[in-house]
């Protein structure tokens, strides 16, 4: 019988084009010759990449038809197309270009067309460039009516990695009381959940930086502070709206719990930095009988730190370790000596007089030597 005929180019030594007899009884469940096995994965690659040969070699694109194709020869620029054409890179950039030389009276047709689709057209992986340059255009009439064409999506818009952006730009272009109430409406009741999310968090941090009426996101996240601050984003969110006194006496009804906590001692840093003198005399009521303690903790040692540079809680920590007698636990600690250098470097000439009596009186007490270095340092501050 006549060995069958196969369409697929296989390369052969024969030549009439035909399989070779021995290719026939091949069989496919594997063979110990090698070199068998290396023709059969040969003749495999080679179907394969022919039925590829086209696909993987072009760079993907996100084009709707042919009549929005910047590429195609027969293609004509309208503004009535932008909102298709931006969808693509080449068309995204070339309507970027048309919108920045455009005049006043194309702006405001492109707004009209561009209304109905900002929502998508903002979270598009080109459209949102579009997006940003039309903004930047924009007079603040404009941006309102492309504002109240989107308000719906305005929650999945922030949540989305690239609407945030496009987002972020028109929020930090607000200038009219229109546009807040805008916004105010849109996120109203989300508040506290968007300012833990990846890309909402930063949404809410313009807000904060950008409107001059915030306080309906501080009416949301107060009673919130203390789950806002020990995360990772929250954190930002509260660092923006330290300065408000409600969110300052939430987080110094929580300071022992938030200067202990990884994200939460950045807060309590914050407002300490913010409301020095105000928050000192509840600051020292919360660690006085707890400064050995919250000294030689990783986290709460940074806020001492930050503590001993104000005046009346630096006397008061101290006094406290002084007074104590337990400058010996600060000093075989990595973080207690990180204490014990600041308290060096802003004390008072009688209090480093008598830290440095202190400290020499229990340094030959001590084991651990590998922190002398750390000891002979602090001392050459008290010096």
């Amino acid at each position: 019988m006549e060995p069958r005929k196969t369409r697929l180019d296989v390369p052969t030594n024969n030549s009439s084009g035909s399989f070779p007899e021995d290719f026939i009884g091949r069989s496919w469940d594997g063979t110990n010759n090698t070199t068998r096995s290396s023709s059969r994965s040969d003749l495999i690659h080679a179907s394969v990449s022919q039925c590829l040969s086209g696909i993987l070699d072009e760079e993907p694109s996100l084009s709707y038809s042919e009549e929005f194709d910047p590429n195609n020869p027969d293609f004509e620029f309208s503004i009535t197309n932008v909102p298709f054409l931006c969808r693509s890179k080449s068309g995204s950039k070339r309507a970027q270009q048309f919108i920045a030389r455009s005049r006043p009276e194309e702006i405001e047709h492109i707004v009209e067309v561009v209304s109905p689709h900002l929502g998508e057209l903002m979270s598009d992986l080109y459209g949102n460039y579009m997006c940003q340059t039309l903004f930047q255009s924009c007079s603040a009439r404009q941006r309102l009516t492309l504002l109240n064409g989107m308000k719906d999506d305005l929650i999945s818009v922030s949540k989305n990695p690239r609407g945030t952006h496009s987002l972020q730009t028109v929020i930090r272009l607000a200038s009219l009381p229109e546009e807040e109430a805008v916004y105010q409406r849109a996120f109203q009741g989300h508040i506290v959940r968007l300012s833990m999310e990846t890309n909402a968090s930063h949404v809410i941090q313009s807000l904060l930086s950008t409107l001059k009426n915030r306080h309906f996101i501080i009416r949301e996240i107060v009673g919130h502070i203390r789950e806002l601050a020990l995360d990772k984003l929250g954190l930002c969110v509260i660092k923006k709206c330290v300065n408000d006194p409600q969110v300052f006496n939430e987080l110094l009804g929580q300071a022992i719990v938030l200067m202990q906590d990884p994200y939460g001692n950045y807060a309590l840093q914050h407002m300490i930095d913010t409301w020095q003198e105000e928050c000192s005399f509840q600051i020292i009521n919360c660690i006085k009988g707890k400064v050995v303690q919250l000294c030689i903790q990783k986290y709460s040692s940074n806020v001492m730190e930050k503590c001993l540079k104000e005046e009346r809680m630096r006397r008061e920590i101290i006094n406290e370790l002084i007074a104590g007698g337990k400058i010996q636990v600060l000093l075989g600690c990595p973080y207690g000596c990180y204490v014990l250098r600041t308290a060096a470097l802003e004390a008072e000439p009688e209090l480093r007089e008598g830290l440095r009596r202190a400290i020499t009186a229990v340094i030959p007490q001590i084991h651990q030597k590998k922190l002398k270095p750390r000891w002979d340092e602090i001392l050459s501050y008290l010096s």
